[in-house]
C-alpha cells in the first residue's frame, strides 16, 4: 500500500515541478522580451534628443533640478512651483496641512517666477501673479472676458504666457485670466470657480477637459475631504481672505522643494543603489508572476484596468455650469485629445479606457445644453498634425498648437 502511494505521489510531484518550471519560464520570457505598454521618462527624453539632433536643433540635456539651480543664480525671485495635486502627495508640508485641516493654495508661487517643463528641450521662466496663477497682475486691472480652467493644458505647460491659450486669446482682444493648474482634475477647477468666480465674474468660464488623465486624477481628488466638499453648493473657505495662511504654506512648501532640488546631485551618486533596488523589485515581480497575472486579467478575462467615477464627473460639470450661471456667464466645455491619438506611442490600459469614453462624455454633456468644443474635430483632419506638438513628438501642445486652440475657442466667445 505504501509503495503504491509513493508511486502515485512521484508523478504528481514531477508534474507540479514541470508545471511551475513552464509557468516561471514563460514569466521570464514575457518579462525580458515582451515590450511594456509604456516607455520610461528617460526613453522619451532620449527620443526627443534624437529628433533634435536629426533636425540640427539646439537642445538642453540638463535635469529640471539642475536647470532650476542654474536659473536661480541670475533670478533671485525664481521659486519652486506648487500644485494642489497628486504630484505633492508625498510632501510633508502638504500632508501635514491636510491632516490639520489648514488652508492649502491651489497653485503657487505668488508674485514670483517659476520654471517650465522642457518637452521641446528648452526650459523657460514664467511669471506667477499675486494669487499664484500663471498671469501678469495687470490682467486684474481689466474687465475679464474669460476665465480659463483645467489642468496643464489650460495652464499651458512648457510655454511662456504669451504663447499659451490665455495669452493667445488676449492677443485676439479677449482679456483672459489663466486659472489652469497642472496635474489637477475637475474638483480643483470647481473649487477655483467657487472661490474666485465672484471676484472675476467673467463673461465666459472655459473648462478644458483632458482625456489623458483627468478621470484618473478625479479618483485621487474625490478622496480629499476639502475638494469633495465643493460638490456642496454652499461650500467655500473664503480663500481670498486667507492669504496670510496661503503665503505661509507656500513658504514651507518652497523650502521643502528646495531641499529636494539641492540634493539632486547626491541622488545621482545613488544610481547604483537605486539600480540594485530595481533588480530586487524585478525579481519579486517575477516570483509573483505579475506579467502573467496581468495578461490573464486584462487580455483573457478582459477586466477593466481602472474604475472611473463618471457619475461624479458629470455632477461636477453640471455644478460648474450652475456656478457660471450665478454670474450670468457662459460655460464652455473643451474636449482635449491626448497626443497619442495622432503620434504613434504605446498607451496604457487606463488611457485606452479613458479615450473610449469620449462619445459617452460628449453625449451626456450635450444633453445639458452646455457649449462643447471638441478639439478632435480639428486635429483628426489636420494636415501635418505633428506641427502642433513639441518636436513633432508626444507631449503637450507647442506654441503652434496652443495658438490654433485659441483660434478655435475664440469662435465661441462674445
Amino acid at each position: 500500500m505504501g509503495a503504491n502511494k509513493l508511486n502515485i505521489m512521484k508523478p504528481a510531484k514531477i508534474f507540479i515541478f514541470y508545471f511551475l518550471l513552464i509557468i516561471y519560464s514563460l514569466e521570464i520570457l514575457i518579462f525580458f522580451f515582451v515590450t511594456e505598454n509604456t516607455l520610461s521618462k528617460k526613453d522619451i527624453v532620449n527620443k526627443r534628443i534624437e529628433i533634435a539632433k536629426e533636425r540640427g536643433l539646439e537642445y538642453d540635456t540638463r535635469t529640471r533640478e539642475k536647470a532650476f539651480l542654474d536659473f536661480k543664480k541670475d533670478n533671485k525671485d525664481l521659486e519652486p512651483a506648487f500644485y494642489y495635486s497628486p504630484i505633492f502627495k508625498f510632501s510633508k508640508t502638504f500632508s501635514n496641512a491636510k491632516k490639520n485641516n489648514e488652508v492649502i493654495p491651489f497653485r503657487g508661487p505668488i508674485n514670483s517666477k517659476s520654471l517650465t517643463c522642457a518637452e521641446d528641450l528648452k526650459y523657460k521662466l514664467i511669471e506667477n501673479d499675486k494669487f499664484g496663477f500663471k498671469n501678469s497682475n495687470s490682467i486684474y486691472d481689466r474687465e475679464i472676458n474669460s476665465m480659463l480652467l483645467g489642468d496643464s493644458y489650460a495652464e499651458g505647460s512648457c510655454q511662456i504666457s504669451e504663447n499659451d491659450i490665455a495669452g493667445n486669446l488676449i492677443k485676439k482682444g479677449f482679456a483672459t485670466a489663466n486659472f489652469g493648474v497642472g496635474a489637477t482634475s475637475p474638483l480643483v477647477s470647481l473649487g477655483i470657480m467657487r472661490e474666485f468666480g465672484k471676484m472675476i465674474k467673467p463673461k465666459n468660464f472655459i473648462y478644458l477637459y483632458y482625456e489623458g488623465n483627468d478621470l484618473e486624477g478625479l479618483n485621487w481628488e474625490k478622496k480629499d475631504n476639502h475638494l469633495i466638499s465643493y460638490i456642496d453648493d454652499e461650500y467655500n473657505i473664503n480663500y481670498l481672505e486667507k492669504y496670510d495662511q496661503i503665503e505661509y504654506f507656500l513658504k514651507l512648501s518652497a523650502s521643502e522643494s528646495m531641499s529636494y532640488i539641492n540634493s539632486f546631485e547626491e541622488k545621482n551618486y545613488l544610481n547604483e543603489k537605486i539600480t540594485l533596488k530595481k533588480i530586487k523589485e524585478n525579481i519579486i515581480d517575477i516570483l509573483e508572476l505579475k506579467k502573467i497575472k496581468y495578461i490573464v486579467r486584462h487580455n483573457i478575462l478582459n477586466k477593466k484596468h481602472t474604475k472611473y467615477d463618471l457619475d461624479l464627473f458629470f455632477s461636477i460639470i453640471k455644478k460648474m455650469n450652475l456656478e457660471a450661471k450665478k454670474y450670468n456667464s457662459n460655460f464652455i466645455f473643451v474636449y482635449v485629445p491626448d497626443s497619442t491619438r495622432y503620434i504613434s506611442f504605446p498607451r496604457t490600459a487606463a488611457l485606452n479606457e479613458a479615450m473610449n469614453l469620449k462619445s459617452e462624455i460628449l453625449r451626456v454633456i450635450s444633453e445639458t445644453n452646455i457649449t462643447i468644443i471638441d478639439l478632435t474635430n480639428f486635429f483628426d483632419v489636420a494636415e501635418n498634425v505633428e506641427q502642433y506638438f513639441p518636436l513633432g513628438y508626444i507631449g503637450h501642445f507647442n506654441a503652434n498648437g496652443y495658438k490654433k486652440i485659441s483660434e478655435i475657442i475664440a469662435t465661441k466667445l462674445d
